[in-house]
């Protein structure tokens, strides 16, 4: 891959960016790794819990709690509660029950019996996604321990503060639920300002997980709101703050997503590879492969597919090391990625693997049905136009089973297409029918769709003699002249004149393709005008109208503006006009014209 394929992102010795998506696909991610002291085995323990690896996050609180100051009772309230809340995360509170207990004795052993009653009372409440009636159970709680806080003893105040923080927290959680997030935003505003205003010590002494944790729901409350100048101002005090890795990689994703937004390229390439850096070390997979997406489609957006191919690529490991069903869109836009670069044969390989992978599951029908059109691109540009239909012919089979009809329809359309063009008539006229009666579905028609369809169906009966075409390129015309272009108004006249020439039916022909040279000058396509005009000239020689066809030949040479291919037909043309009507030394003269211009382009070709 060359050098001149990478963005270097706009920071003091930064990695060139193909080298860090090197480095992110050749260590993922490593088991998690080993610490000195009960605070490193909780941040190992929060990091696990975020990357949803449960039973690695179980181990490292157990490991802390009997690390170096895990008899802190600081240390030990913390690693207590993340082991709880794992355990109710996962829907088991009777393995949480223990820890839960160990925790409330603890908190009363150092005289916070409020804020132990209160946990003891609300139980997992505060450690999951509570449901709707536990939400009105907390706003009542939350009202009440606002009025101790103001009436209690300064000494007391504190604990009453944090606990009355995890209610808020918990209670903004139902509210972004129920009412969306301008409702969670004001108690998240109030759980920041809360733990901002605790000491580091006592009651206090949780305040730098916790407030990192808050910063982070504030920062993404606020981009909901559509304040990304507050939430990336959020972001950036997580960042320059301690927090774990976890948090910090979900903060960088942030501030990625908004200079995204604000198409601030070299900000948001270097956030996103951040994050993905960030959430790989740490093992949150599902976060590393949303960076990673975010990074291939800004690379792609902005012209350097082989960077995108790269993070396409990390983005599908780390799904797949999660064990995700992301990595399945994943893999196809790695694929697609590929066929927008012409790597057929790679493109092959990714999309066949996960057509196969989803064929044994047997779900997922729409994703299928995408890699098989893919598929069929790939080895189309391979030259196996057979093995193209087929795949084809099975997508449509996968997107009617996902209820996907368009895409059916668009499948069915394609594989006659190809049909069509290896002369295969039979199964490009079943294919199109199929895509017509697809396409035609009442009132819920995209009428664009079915236009196409009546298209290809009219121009393959007519060009095999069968006027039955006509009629589906007549009603085609009409929906094209409710719905659709005047371009596209000249392109089905045209292909009717080429029909009726088919069927032997000349003059009306002739009086077609003028119609649509005419409509396709107006539209602004000069060139498809000049061929259609060109076409009717044609048929007016076939049927022994020579003067009249020499007439249009050597209008369109002079008076439009037209390719050296249109201009090589239309002196083409004029020569045998011209000697149909015996005037030789004019057809000479074209002839020399003729000449001039096929060694010119012979040079052109040459050079």
């Amino acid at each position: 891959m060359s050098s001149e394929d990478d963005l270097t992102p706009e920071i003091p010795g930064a990695a060139r960016l193909e080298t860090r998506l090197q480095a992110l696909l050749l260590a993922p991610g490593s088991e998690m790794p080993e610490a000195e002291t009960a605070r490193g085995w909780l941040d190992l323990a929060y990091e696990a819990a975020y990357g949803e690896r449960h039973a690695a996050a179980v181990e490292a609180g157990l490991r802390g709690l009997e690390a170096p100051g895990g008899e802190d009772p600081e240390n030990r309230l913390l690693l207590l509660r993340l082991l709880t809340g794992v355990y109710e995360m996962r829907g088991d509170p009777e393995s949480a029950r223990p820890y839960q207990q160990k925790r409330i004795r603890l908190m009363h052993e150092l005289g916070r019996t409020r804020q132990a009653q209160v946990e003891s009372e609300l139980g997992g409440m505060l450690l999951r996604e509570p449901d709707r009636v536990e939400g009105d159970i907390l706003a009542r709680v939350a009202e009440e321990l606002a009025e101790e806080a103001d009436a209690g003893p300064q000494e007391q105040s504190g604990g009453v503060k944090t606990v009355r923080a995890d209610v808020l927290s918990s209670l903004a959680v139902r509210r972004m639920q129920d009412e969306g997030p301008q409702a969670a935003l004001p108690l998240v505003e109030e759980v920041t300002a809360i733990l901002e205003s605790l000491p580091d010590e006592g009651a206090g002494a949780h305040r730098p997980q916790a407030l990192a944790g808050a910063r982070m729901f504030l920062a993404h409350a606020q981009l909901l709101c559509d304040d990304s100048e507050a939430a990336a101002e959020t972001a950036s005090k997580v960042l320059s703050s301690p927090a774990n890795r976890a948090v910090r990689g979900a903060m960088a994703m942030l501030r990625a997503t908004i200079h995204h937004q604000a198409e601030e390229v070299q900000e948001a390439v270097e956030r996103a590879v951040q994050s993905a850096e960030l959430y790989a070390a740490c093992g949150v997979r599902r976060g590393a492969a949303s960076a990673a997406a975010l990074l291939a489609g800004i690379t792609s957006e902005i012209g350097r597919p082989q960077l995108a191919v790269l993070a396409w690529r990390a983005a599908v490991q780390q799904a797949e090391l999660g064990e995700f069903d992301e990595s399945r869109m994943l893999s196809l836009a790695l694929g697609q990625q590929l066929l927008e670069m012409n790597e057929h044969e790679e493109a092959e390989l990714i999309l066949d693997s996960l057509s196969l992978r989803l064929a044994s599951g047997g779900e997922d029908h729409s994703t299928r049905g995408r890699a098989l059109m893919g598929l069929g691109h790939a080895v189309t540009q391979q030259k196996r136009p057979l093995e193209a239909m087929s795949h084809w012919a099975e997508a449509a089979g996968q997107f009617i089973a996902a209820d996907e009809t368009d895409e059916a329809a668009r499948a069915h359309l394609a594989a006659g297409a190809l049909a069509a063009s290896l002369e295969r008539v039979d199964a490009a006229r079943e294919h199109y029918e199929r895509g017509l009666r697809l396409a035609d579905q009442g009132t819920e028609t995209d009428p664009m769709m079915l236009l196409q369809a009546l298209h290809s169906l009219g121009h393959l009966l007519c060009r095999h003699e069968d006027d039955a075409g006509l009629a589906h390129l007549d009603r085609a015309l009409r929906i094209a002249e409710e719905h659709g272009t005047d371009w596209q108004q000249a392109d089905i006249i045209d292909t009717r004149a080429r029909g009726l020439t088919a069927l032997g039916r000349g003059t009306e022909a002739v009086a077609a393709a003028l119609e649509a040279a005419d409509l396709f000058t107006e539209a602004g396509d000069e060139e498809a005008g000049a061929d259609a005009e060109l076409f009717a000239a044609a048929v007016l020689r076939q049927v022994g109208q020579s003067a009249e066809a020499e007439t249009i030949f050597r209008m369109t040479m002079t008076e439009r503006s037209i390719s050296d291919e249109l201009m090589e037909t239309a002196l083409e043309g004029r020569v045998e006009a011209l000697r149909d009507m015996s005037r030789f030394e004019d057809a000479y003269e074209a002839e020399r014209q003729l000449e001039d211009l096929r060694q010119r382009l012979s040079g052109a070709e040459d050079y």
